[in-house]
């Protein structure tokens, strides 16, 4: 793997499937643990251009070894409200049209109701509405109950706010 990924980043540096891929193989439930999964997720996206999404990274890594229903107050931890924002920059700062930002938006509206961020969190609806298999969604035995479970919850805190 480490052959190969010296190969990959010598040809694109940045490249968010390359690095998703890689962040799989790093994580306890397939290759290594998760020290290494967050430890390549942290110097990812510490060397990406804003615009890139390789911030998602770590936010990818932490989803990897949480559960799915923790805590609320885990989701406000200063930790994850910081890998939040620098995920809401990146997905800002990307060129409209490109593919992997709805991968991005995808996380950003599942962790920013669990914020209490529920505007926000409509706004990565609103903009990837009508697909349901992404990470997180994708995970459970009915990945379009959980994406609307998870949408309406972000319009009915929309609306009270």
């Amino acid at each position: 793997m480490r052959r190969t990924w010296k190969e990959i980043t010598v040809r694109d540096p940045h490249h968010y499937g390359a690095h998703c891929a890689a962040l799989q193989y790093w994580c306890a439930k397939w290759r290594d643990s998760e020290e290494a999964a967050v430890s390549f997720a942290r110097e990812a996206a510490a060397g990406a251009p804003l615009g890139g999404l390789l911030t998602a990274l770590p936010l990818i890594a932490w989803y990897e070894r949480r559960d799915d229903d923790a805590e609320a107050a885990v989701f406000r931890e200063p930790y994850l409200v910081a890998l939040i924002g620098a995920a809401l920059a990146d997905v800002a700062a990307a060129p409209p049209d490109r593919p992997d930002t709805a991968a991005v938006r995808h996380l950003l509206a599942c962790f920013l109701p669990r914020q209490g961020r529920y505007d926000a969190a409509l706004e990565q609806f609103r903009l990837v509405d009508g697909y349901v298999d992404a990470l997180p969604w994708r995970h459970g035995d009915d990945p379009a109950a959980v994406y609307c479970l998870r949408r309406d919850r972000a319009v009915r805190g929309a609306s009270r706010c």
